[in-house]
């Protein structure tokens, strides 16, 4: 295991992971660090505390989709 990084990403949820295999795959040293068990419900992206937005402004046919999201 590497001793130094590129990169560290704080966070391994959805989006950090996603991060990290995307930088690994350019060749970058990747560390990613989580405060929890994975998986876990304490992200952003579990339960009524997820972060998905009602109102996104880019075209009206998002809107079913985030309806949907719910």
């Amino acid at each position: 295991m590497a001793t130094t990084y590129d990169t560290i990403v704080i966070g391994v949820g959805a989006m950090g992971s996603a991060t990290c295999y995307q930088l690994a795959r350019r060749g970058r040293r990747v560390l990613g660090l989580e405060q929890f068990d994975i998986p876990h419900s304490r992200g952003s992206s579990h339960g009524y505390t997820r972060i998905i937005r009602m109102a996104y402004f880019e075209h009206p046919a998002y809107v079913p989709l985030l309806r949907r999201s719910y």
